[in-house]
């Protein structure tokens, strides 16, 4: 039963990537992932269910990348958990392209920001002050966003090392900047 669940999730991640959501159906999900009707309506409402399912699973991923960092670690040293961060958008980048559909400021975006900061703040740190950890937070989910996540729904190729070098010096001196 899970494996049918994860063939359909798989079928409509490699559909989406090469067309428009809009024009997928059922039918199709089923063709490829190579199960049938029942099985599909066992587990997913419809088709818009399968896209919400797939960006929970890849946003889960993303809080247990994230969750494995200390708010007080990104702060002194923000490269490796910043690099791993644009690791993770790089190896599912065409999964984040097709699930934003191009669109910047979509419903994916906000989504993920949303997500960005809900594991931040849930993250073990010693910042007592909520106002600070706000601008932390706004710092780093700025970074990563703009400084990743968008160039990948653009299509602009990304070198992880080189972006989380860049967004690293971004994030130390605008919040060692404010701390101080």
């Amino acid at each position: 039963m899970r494996k049918s669940k994860e063939a359909i999730k798989n079928a409509f991640i490699q559909l989406i990537i090469n067309q428009d959501i809009r024009k997928i159906t059922v039918k199709d999900i089923l063709t490829l992932a190579d199960v049938s009707r029942g099985t599909f309506y066992a587990h997913f409402l419809d088709i818009y269910d399968v896209q919400e399912q797939v960006e929970n699973d890849l946003m889960d991923h993303c809080i247990q990348v994230i969750g494995e960092n200390s708010i007080d670690n990104i702060i002194d040293d923000p490269y490796p958990q910043v690099l791993r961060c644009i690791q993770f958008l790089v190896e599912h980048a065409e999964t984040i392209r097709s699930l934003s559909q191009g669109n910047q400021n979509g419903a994916f975006i906000t989504k993920y920001k949303v997500i960005l900061k809900e594991g931040l703040f849930r993250s073990s740190h010693s910042i007592t002050n909520n106002v600070t950890l706000s601008v932390v937070d706004a710092c780093i989910v700025g970074a990563v966003v703009e400084g990743g996540m968008e160039k990948i729904i653009r299509g602009i190729p990304l070198n992880a090392e080189e972006t989380a070098r860049i967004i690293s010096r971004f994030i130390s001196r605008g919040i060692k900047g404010m701390i101080e």
